[in-house]
């Protein structure tokens, strides 16, 4: 994994694991790896790791139990708001982007025609 040295190495975690989890790659009821594997895999700090796990745990994202390790929810609801929240951050980005170009209503549609019509291929 690449990091942004502008951004806390914690929050890239954390959105890499969500996408892990909206992406399937960790599914529901799933344990995931220990703080120790996953920092080893990342190149990290455990603490870093943990941090992350934290905040994770904190959305209800992750559980934890004792003893076995920590889990992705089970909560279907939370796995459908994480998606929808990390969807509608690309959508404002990408609106930002077009308002950034100052292109017109008809120009924006256009190109948001045209981006479905090439991804349904």
């Amino acid at each position: 994994m690449k990091y942004d040295e502008n951004r806390p190495i914690y929050q890239q975690i954390v959105e890499q694991i969500e996408y892990w989890i909206i992406s399937n790659h960790w599914q529901q009821d799933q344990k995931i790896p220990s703080v120790r594997q996953l920092a080893e895999e990342l190149e990290v700090n455990p603490t870093t790791i943990q941090r992350a796990y934290s905040i994770l745990e904190q959305e209800g994202i992750l559980t934890s139990q004792r003893g076995i390790g920590k889990f992705v929810t089970n909560k279907a609801t939370k796995i459908t708001d994480l998606r929808l929240r990390l969807i509608e951050a690309q959508v404002e980005l990408f609106i930002t982007q077009l308002q950034k170009l100052r292109l017109t209503q008809q120009e924006t549609e256009q190109i948001i025609v045209q981006i479905e019509r090439v991804g349904n291929e």
